[in-house]
């Protein structure tokens, strides 16, 4: 998440908050992108402020 963070931060984005959403596992199992994707990567909102 710090590596998105700090890609937002230079696109000037501030007050930057990442949430995970609940039951991310469910929801990028059901991309059918493979089995063990959702160790990979997870599903969370975005909040932040342009600057």
């Amino acid at each position: 998440m710090e590596e998105l963070k700090e890609m937002l931060e230079k696109a000037g984005f501030t007050d930057i908050a990442i949430r995970d959403k609940e039951r991310s596992d469910d929801i990028i199992r059901g991309w059918n992108f493979g089995e063990g994707i959702e160790n990979m990567v997870f599903s969370a909102y975005i909040q932040a402020k342009k600057s």
